[in-house]
């Protein structure tokens, strides 16, 4: 039996997944190994996976990862605030959800 991929809908999945990672740097309903978990995937420079998931995405892996690299000295709360920010503006993830 074969079945159709909806595009869209793959899109989607892994837009979400790029929003969880923001959620995790955030420290919002994380632990702290979630949170450091997210901050060394992230990291200082982007790796075969993030590229990948930000391709499945649809988004552009340079601007993502320097967006998301930009939130890392940040703290946690810094990291919100910077996020509610960037939301009003032209952040590419913004449109995600």
């Amino acid at each position: 039996m074969r079945s159709e991929t909806d595009p869209l809908a793959c899109r989607t999945l892994w837009r979400r997944v790029l929003i969880g990672v923001v959620t995790d740097l955030c420290g919002t309903g994380v632990n702290h190994a979630g949170l450091h978990e997210a901050e060394r995937w992230v990291g200082s420079w982007m790796s075969r996976d993030f590229q990948e998931v930000c391709e499945l995405a649809d988004v552009d892996p340079d601007r993502t990862h320097a967006e998301l690299s930009a939130l890392l000295p940040l703290s946690p709360k810094e990291r919100r605030a910077e996020v509610r920010e960037r939301r009003h503006g032209t952040w590419e993830l913004r449109d995600a959800a």
